[in-house]
């Protein structure tokens, strides 16, 4: 009998290991958009090294001309408007044909990471949408971040139309700082060491209704003022997540002090505009581009 009751105990036990660990994993299975791949994507398929992070990093190379080897430089991914067509282009055959002859001149030429099966369509894509999303920071022309705030009363914000809170509330979150942790626009997956999925959540998916109580406005609001959340650490789990909130080597600052009630209205908004249109991908992020080009 007490071998039986054992067994019983041991099978019970087993069961609730196993269930346990699904659920670990569950809840810690990764998430990411098109801007947080493309911006992995970029760095592990060399990116950087040949167009460097900026249009102040400028990059080396040699063209041929008139039989000699003169010094010239390799164009900046954001020196000049790019559709997603464009990028995925030159990402794809190394060139357009219109400017393969040219190309060829080059001492140092563009991989055709398409044709040459080094990256997928879809990995392809995710790089234009990271390389759109970054070119919004005032490379493109969207010179959104250096344009003054107006002040808004709690009232004027929500009457705002959907171009007039798209276009404020993207300046904001460039002026104090929200993408440098919750990624261009918000789309995500800056690493952050011993946070509960090793990295800062954006504004999109799963991740952000998990924290915000399904988007609670009220809950999102707390998190701006203070840093955390209510919801995330009550309940059963409520110990494990403040454990882990308070651990994390990047902790959320609170604005409570730095931004108006109105300011803090307006990125409540912003982020729930955000996370209504999901995932942004290349063309969404055209989209994007324009709204705020037509606004400005």
């Amino acid at each position: 009998m007490k071998s039986r009751s054992l067994a019983v105990a041991i099978g019970i036990l087993a069961a609730f290991a196993v269930l346990a660990g699904w659920f670990y994993r569950y809840e810690t299975k990764p998430e990411s958009s098109p801007v947080s791949r493309g911006a992995h994507l970029a760095t592990a398929a060399g990116c950087y090294a040949c167009h460097g992070t900026s249009i102040d990093d400028p990059r080396a190379n040699f063209r041929l001309r008139d039989s000699q080897w003169r010094g010239t430089g390799i164009a900046p991914i954001w020196e000049e408007e790019h559709s997603a067509k464009s990028i995925v282009t030159w990402v794809t055959h190394g060139v357009p044909e219109s400017k393969r002859e040219s190309h060829e001149n080059l001492l140092m030429q563009m991989p055709a990471y398409g044709d040459d099966g080094h990256l997928t369509a879809a990995q392809i894509d995710d790089i234009a949408a990271w390389a759109l999303a970054v070119g919004m920071k005032g490379f493109q022309g969207y010179d959104n971040l250096d344009e003054d705030m107006p002040e808004l009363t709690p009232e004027e914000v929500a009457d705002l139309d959907e171009g007039e809170l798209v276009l404020l509330g993207d300046r904001l979150s460039r002026q104090v700082g929200c993408y440098q942790c919750h990624g261009e626009l918000g789309q995500g997956r800056i690493d952050n060491l011993a946070s509960f999925k090793g990295y800062i959540p954006g504004f999109q998916g799963a991740d952000f209704l998990k924290l915000t109580d399904g988007g609670d406005p009220a809950e999102i609001r707390h998190w701006i003022e203070h840093g955390r959340g209510q919801a995330i650490e009550s309940g059963v789990l409520g110990g494990m997540a403040k454990k882990y909130f308070d651990a994390q080597a990047i902790p959320m600052p609170g604005y409570a002090e730095v931004l108006s009630s109105a300011e803090i209205d307006l990125l409540v908004a912003y982020t729930l505009w955000l996370q209504e249109q999901g995932p942004l991908k290349a063309e969404a992020i055209e989209s994007f581009a324009g709204i705020i080009d037509d606004n400005l």
